[in-house]
C-alpha cells in the first residue's frame, strides 16, 4: 500500500533558514574524533552519505565547548579551540560537496555534573553541588564569574562553528547537561539570580546572537520533562521566554541519571559492564553482585519502549509556542512520520538510531521503498558509544 509522503518533502521554513524536507538527522554521537576532540575524515564520509541520500538537515553529535564540559566518551568531538575550525571545515565541505542543499548544524554542549574528573582533568561543576546518581562524581557549585566564563565558551564555540562553515548550531539544553541542570528544580536550588533557571539559556542565546549576527540559525534541544521534577509546564514556560531568540526547538526527554529513559528499548547489561568506563574495570565478583542485587531496582525505573514516545509532549508544546517544534524519539514508520507532520503534531521529525542502520532512509522514503525502520532498539549502538568504537549498527542484517 502506497503512502502519500508529499508533506514530508515540503520545505520547513524557519526564521533564518529553509530546510528542504521534514526528516532531520538528530544529534548522534559518532565516536569519530581523535583523543583530543579533533574530527576525523570518517565523520565527513558519514555526513556526505546522509546528505547525498537526502537528509533534510544534519545535526552533529554533541561537541564540547571546553575541556571542563566534555563527556566521558573517549572519541567525543570538540569545538573548544580555534585549531579545530580547519578540520571541521573539511568535514563540512565534504558534506556540502555531496549535497549543498542539506544544512549542517553543530550541536554544542557542556556536560556540567554529568561527567568524570578523570576524563576532563578539571573540577566538575554544576548548577548546584548535587551529585548525579549515575556518575557519583563530586560536584562544585558554579560561581557568578564561572558562569560568565561558560557563557563565553558557548559564544566562542558558536563563532567557531560559523567560521567552520556550519549553517547554524543547536544548543543542547536537554538530557541533564548543564543548561538542563539550571532549568530543573531538582538540580537548581540556588538563591542568587541564577535561581531563575531560564536565565542562563537566555544569556547564552542573546550573546550568541550578538556575536554571530541575528540571521545565524540557532536550534535548541530540550527535555520536555525528566525523572526528577522538571515537567512539561516548566519547559513550555522556558520556550515562551526565549522563542524570539531561537529558530526551532527539538523535544526530547530525561537525564543521564536514567539514561535509557532518553532512548528507550533494550538494556544489554553484559555489554554495558564490558565497555562502559564506569564499570568495565570492576572485579568480576562486584559485577556479579551488582547484577544480582541492584539491576532489578534500576530496571524498575526504566520506561518501556513505545513508538513515538515523546510525541504527546511535542504536540502539547507545539500548540502553545510560536516557533517550529521538532519531534524525536521512537519514530519508526513512514505512516507515523506523515501523520505527525500532516496533522501538525510537530513541524518536523528527527531520527537518531534509524539513520545509523539506514543512512539512505530518506532516499528510500522518497522512492516508496521504506515503510518501517530496520532498527530493533537493541541499543548496542548507544552502549558502544562509551567505548572507542566508531558509530555503527550492531544488529544482524543491518546495512553497514
Amino acid at each position: 500500500m502506497s503512502v502519500d509522503t508529499d508533506i514530508l518533502f515540503s520545505p520547513l521554513i524557519l526564521q533564518n533558514i529553509t530546510i528542504p524536507n521534514r526528516i532531520i538527522r538528530s544529534a548522534t554521537y559518532e565516536g569519530m574524533a581523535d583523543a583530543n576532540g579533533y574530527p576525523q575524515q570518517g565523520l565527513g564520509n558519514l555526513y556526505a552519505d546522509l546528505a547525498q541520500n537526502g537528509a533534510g538537515a544534519i545535526i552533529t553529535g554533541f561537541c564540547y565547548i571546553s575541556k571542563q564540559g566534555r563527556a566521558m566518551q573517549p572519541r567525543q568531538c570538540g569545538i573548544d579551540n580555534d585549531d579545530k575550525i580547519k578540520p571541521w571545515n573539511a568535514v563540512v565541505n565534504q558534506a556540502k560537496k555531496a549535497n549543498p542543499q542539506t544544512p549542517l548544524f553543530m550541536q554544542i554542549a557542556h556536560t556540567g555534573r554529568q561527567t568524570l574528573k578523570k576524563f576532563t582533568r578539571e573540577t566538575v561543576f554544576g548548577a548546584s553541588n548535587k551529585k548525579c546518581i549515575y556518575f557519583r562524581q563530586k560536584v562544585k557549585t558554579l560561581t557568578e564569574s564561572e558562569i560568565s566564563i561558560i557563557i563565553n565558551d558557548f559564544v566562542y564555540a558558536a563563532v567557531r562553528a560559523k567560521k567552520a562553515g556550519f549553517d547554524g548550531i543547536q544548543i543542547h539544553g536537554a538530557h541533564g547537561y548543564l543548561i538542563h541542570q539550571f532549568l530543573s528544580p531538582y538540580t537548581n536550588n540556588r538563591t542568587d539570580k541564577w535561581a531563575d533557571g531560564t536565565l542562563l539559556l537566555k544569556e547564552i542565546l542573546e550573546s550568541i546572537k550578538q556575536n554571530c549576527r541575528d540571521d545565524f540559525p540557532i536550534l535548541l534541544k530540550l527535555s520536555h520533562s525528566d525523572d526528577r521534577g522538571l515537567n512539561i509546564r516548566d519547559t513550555i514556560n522556558t520556550i515562551m521566554q526565549i522563542e524570539h531568540l531561537t529558530d526551532a526547538v527539538e523535544i526530547s526527554y530525561g537525564t543521564m541519571e536514567y539514561a535509557l529513559n532518553i532512548i528507550r528499548g533494550d538494556c544489554p547489561v553484559d555489554v554495558i559492564l564490558q565497555v562502559n568506563p564506569m564499570f568495565k574495570n570492576l572485579p568480576k565478583i562486584i559485577k556479579k553482585i551488582g547484577k544480582t542485587f541492584f539491576l532489578q531496582k534500576y530496571l524498575s525505573k526504566i520506561i518501556p519502549y513505545i513508538n513515538n514516545y515523546n510525541l504527546d509532549a511535542a504536540t502539547k508544546i507545539n500548540r502553545q509556542v510560536n516557533i517550529p517544534v521538532i519531534a524525536v524519539g521512537g519514530i519508526r514508520n513512514v505512516n507515523d512520520m506523515v501523520d505527525i507532520t500532516n496533522q501538525h503534531k510537530a513541524d518536523a521529525i528527527s531520527l537518531c538510531r534509524p539513520f545509523i542502520c539506514e543512512p539512505d532512509l530518506v532516499s528510500n522514503i522518497r522512492q516508496g521503498l521504506y515503510l518501517k525502520s530496520k532498527c530493533i532498539n537493541c541499543n548496542l549502538c548507544s552502549i558502544y558509544c562509551d567505548s572507542t568504537n566508531q558509530l555503527k549498527c550492531y544488529a544482524a542484517g543491518a546495512k553497514k
